[in-house]
């Protein structure tokens, strides 16, 4: 059966466009990988860091030496990885806010945020040994690079990495904390378009677990979204309330700061 650009009723058919993401998600993943793997392994070699002594043959002693040079070898390798990404994302454009039609030819603004896309997937999705590259991405001195040119441009600092699809698109204060498996966007997709809109987070805010909360959203200063609401784009959460349930409501107001 042929393959068209439109299914039934006018839904443009987008099985095309979603193969050319996973492709190019394809290619980001193995060129990070391979460029991190490489040169940390020249890195290694040309300072000497292996030992003499094969592996295969050592004992408990020269064993543990070579632990620890392969512990140099995956920091390397995820500093390397972190760097790849920051030089990557500097030469993608950011995409303008705006609704842009889903179809069989993307926008020029869909192509840069498909290609943001796979680049954020690479970061929360890292390889191994890429185990590494959430501490090294949001510790000094890689985070005064990450934060204002990947994103998000952020005052705060997390114990897990949250689910921020679009770091670009996404601006957080101090002291925000996002709870386990909760997911902020900078965008959010109806049926026939997707819009690109910055979601704005203030400071002290808290998201509870597996909290969504969709583009076009604007969280005032101690304010908390509890576990499990949906936030709908167009909300503005004012200081110091609570909101929850699905989708999100306000319930009450807090006590200030």
């Amino acid at each position: 059966m042929n393959e068209r650009a439109e299914c039934e009723g006018g839904i443009p058919d987008l099985r095309n466009a979603m193969r050319g993401f996973l492709v190019l998600d394809l290619f980001m993943r193995l060129l990070l990988w391979t460029g991190a793997l490489g040169l940390s392994i020249g890195l290694c070699n040309a300072w000497h860091i292996w030992p003499e002594e094969s592996l295969a043959d050592a004992g408990f002693g020269p064993a543990w030496f070579w632990c620890k040079c392969i512990g140099w070898g995956v920091f390397f390798f995820n500093v390397i990885y972190v760097a790849e990404l920051i030089v990557l994302r500097l030469l993608i454009p950011s995409p303008k806010e705006g609704r842009y039609p889903l179809g069989a030819v993307p926008s020029r603004q869909l192509v840069w945020a498909g290609m943001l896309g796979a680049l954020t997937k690479a970061r929360y999705e890292p390889p191994f040994p890429g185990f590494l590259v959430f501490h090294v991405a949001n510790l000094p001195p890689m985070c005064w690079l990450m934060n204002p040119i990947v994103g998000p441009k952020s005052l705060s600092c997390h114990a897990a990495d949250p689910h921020i699809l679009d770091p670009q698109g996404v601006r957080l204060g101090r002291n925000v904390v996002i709870g386990f498996n909760a997911t902020v966007a900078g965008h959010y997709q109806d049926r026939d378009a997707l819009t690109i809109k910055q979601t704005v987070i203030e400071d002290n805010v808290i998201i509870g677990g597996h909290a969504v909360v969709y583009g076009d959203v604007h969280i005032k200063a101690g304010a908390v979204v509890g576990a499990g609401a949906v936030v709908l784009p167009g909300t503005i959460i004012g200081p110091n309330e609570f909101w929850g349930g699905l989708p999100a409501r306000k319930i009450r107001d807090l006590p200030p700061l």
